[in-house]
């Protein structure tokens, strides 16, 4: 049972300036993917004076997960609230302008802009105050309520030139987590969700497929018996789109259906276009639903290149698939659902809402380890004015009344979950 008095008494110290000046904080820290270890110095720092026992836990060389425990008695449930520290961009990209996409925390109008702002600094804003409150009034609950704030989850891969740290994303730092130690009975992954409770998160799938050409001058491209890669990927990308089209309308779950993006092609070189191109690549995204893997996409592209090799009487192009993240669902009745709703209506007077979050989530990593966790997080509602512009067009900001909503969900959730010495909520 939760006790109302220590609630209302902690409540009283999660104000709306304190997420606020919290997150414009952590906004000015800036991390991307790579370069994540002054945010975790930060987030130790700041739980450690809290009176939590924080600490380091590198991933590899100064890319390290931060970890905070405000331990309990040891008789009750342990709750981990935790998200990733990377933005979804450096900050210094020439092709994004405005403030939203810079790490520098702006207020304005109750809405907190700033690269990292909405994804996801403003979830682990909202959990650190939620913590740090508990802290301040001395609450000993029966389990543990623990922090990790993890590197490298944002859409991230290495492939071919591209294999530094910048690009080691989609969840190694989650996964070094709870391999590594850092574990709980359940656990809330602070993602944007509008103030939902996602129990269930599309997966991807990213494949390449290359097919083979002609090594010739271009002089003499219009010979016979001279193949343009390019042309031949403009080909099978017509193939390509028929085989989307019916993926997307034979997959659905909770009301949602995953779709496929071609989302990179190369081809040819172009600082010597007098050479004809032998070789083209073409790259898909393909989201996920439960139910649906990996192999079982693999096998579907397969067949549509097969018959393509057969129709244009060449060898099958070659599929390679370089990232596999499952899709995920606990289920509507698992016990941190059932408790973040409660917490939500209690909070702010109406029901959450739900379904399926269709961008990428540690949340797999950590259910394939037997931690059951949703995704709820303050981020993910635009400004007014957007005018129909995503997120990632307008650049990054959350509202703070959001952010305050958040963290108090999130203490009404630690309370219950970890709040009862017979782990029963």
């Amino acid at each position: 049972m939760m006790d109302r008095a220590i609630l209302a008494r902690v409540s009283a110290r999660v104000t709306r300036e304190a997420v606020r000046d919290t997150l414009v904080e952590m906004v000015d820290i800036a991390s991307p993917t790579g370069r994540e270890g002054a945010f975790a110095q930060y987030l130790v720092q700041r739980m450690a004076r809290a009176g939590c026992r924080a600490w380091l836990q590198e991933v590899s060389p100064g890319r390290p997960n931060a970890i905070a425990v405000l331990a309990g008695e040891g008789s009750g449930r342990n709750l981990l609230f935790t998200g990733h520290m990377d933005t979804s961009y450096d900050g210094d990209e020439d092709y994004l302008r405005g403030e939203g996409f810079k790490a520098r925390g702006i207020v304005r109008d109750d809405w907190v802009w700033g690269l990292g702002s909405n994804n996801m600094k403003s979830g682990l804003a909202a959990a650190v105050v939620a913590m740090e409150a508990l802290a301040a009034e001395g609450v000993k609950l029966a389990g543990d309520v623990l922090l990790g704030g993890v590197v490298g989850e944002t859409e991230k891969a290495a492939i071919e030139e591209f294999h530094d740290e910048g690009h080691s994303g989609y969840g190694v730092g989650t996964r070094y987590m709870v391999t590594h130690g850092v574990t709980a009975d359940c656990a809330v992954l602070c993602e944007p969700t509008t103030l939902q409770v996602c129990t269930a998160n599309m997966g991807v799938s990213w494949f390449r497929i290359t097919l083979g050409g002609t090594m010739a001058h271009s002089a003499w491209s219009d010979k016979p018996g001279v193949v343009n890669a390019i042309a031949e990927m403009h080909l099978l990308q017509e193939k390509i789109a028929v085989w989307a089209k019916d993926y997307a309308a034979t997959h659905e779950y909770l009301g949602e259906r995953p779709n496929v993006t071609v989302a990179a092609i190369r081809g040819g070189m172009p600082w010597r276009l007098s050479r004809n191109p032998w070789s083209c690549s073409l790259y898909l995204d393909v989201r996920t639903v439960p139910g649906t893997t990996t192999e079982s996409v693999r096998h579907s592209l397969r067949h549509v290149l097969r018959a393509f090799a057969l129709e244009r009487g060449c060898a099958e192009p070659v599929l390679d698939c370089y990232v596999s993240d499952p899709a995920t669902d606990i289920g509507a009745d698992a016990m941190i659902a059932r408790v973040m709703r409660n917490a939500h209506q209690e909070v702010t007077g109406k029901e959450a809402g739900g379904g399926i979050r269709r961008p990428g989530a540690d949340s797999t990593h950590l259910n394939r380890y037997d931690v059951p966790t949703l995704c709820y997080g303050p981020g993910g509602r635009t400004m007014p004015d957007a005018a129909g512009r995503q997120m990632h067009a307008l650049g990054e900001h959350v509202h703070v009344d959001d952010l305050h909503t958040a963290a108090l969900v999130y203490l009404n959730a630690a309370i219950t979950v970890c709040g009862s010495p017979d782990a029963s909520v």
